[in-house]
């Protein structure tokens, strides 16, 4: 019998089964994950999650709420891990920890479900399970979207951010911000976000 972590699925199939679960998953190279676990490899029968880390979910509410009033009627908008952002070019479903959209939103309707397809920022929190896909895998399917252009990731373990901006010529550049009283500059959105409102509340 095949191994159910082996069997690739099909986005329909990843579809119907978001569609009828009670837990988000996303979906990526014919394999469904848990949300927020890319290592536990194609289980879409999971009955139970761990769920994110206290700093991750306070850092990631706090980044949420900082754009929420910084972006308020500039005609940007942020959304937290519940909008689902749907990539065509690979084929991948995943739900980033918060994303801002400018202007009239691109949505793919299935059933009742709404698939993003035009974020500007995307923000992941990174964690022990989760830093290095962030950092590569993510961020390769994250960069096909052409609306993208600055990917911001948190630390949750310790006070750093990475900025990844799209120039426009289309290069990336990097900035590493390690300075507790520093701030993130998002140029797409002409926002900064101080490092010690990212950080409050938040206990090492």
């Amino acid at each position: 019998m095949e191994s159910p972590r082996k069997r690739r699925y099909t986005e329909e199939e990843y579809l119907a089964m978001e569609f009828a679960s009670e837990f988000k998953h996303e979906f990526v190279d014919g394999q469904i994950y848990p949300w927020g676990h890319p290592d536990m490899l194609g289980m879409y029968d999971v009955q139970a999650m761990s769920g994110a880390s206290l700093p991750h979910n306070t850092i990631a509410g706090n980044a949420f709420g900082l754009l929420r009033n910084a972006l308020r009627g500039k005609g940007c908008r942020p959304h937290n891990s519940d909008m689902r952002v749907h990539i065509p070019l690979t084929g991948t479903y995943l739900y980033p920890d918060v994303l801002v959209v400018c202007g009239q939103p691109e949505i793919l309707k299935n059933g009742k479900m709404d698939l993003l397809l035009n974020p500007v920022v995307i923000i992941e929190v990174l964690s022990d399970s989760t830093s290095d896909y962030d950092r590569s895998g993510k961020f390769m399917r994250y960069r096909s979207i052409e609306s993208v252009r600055d990917y911001l990731l948190i630390d949750s373990r310790s006070i750093r951010a990475e900025l990844y901006s799209r120039t426009a010529t289309g290069q990336w550049t990097f900035t590493e911000i390690l300075d507790p009283a520093g701030t993130v500059t998002l140029p797409s959105v002409s926002t900064e976000l101080a490092m010690p409102e990212l950080y409050e509340d938040v206990s090492f």
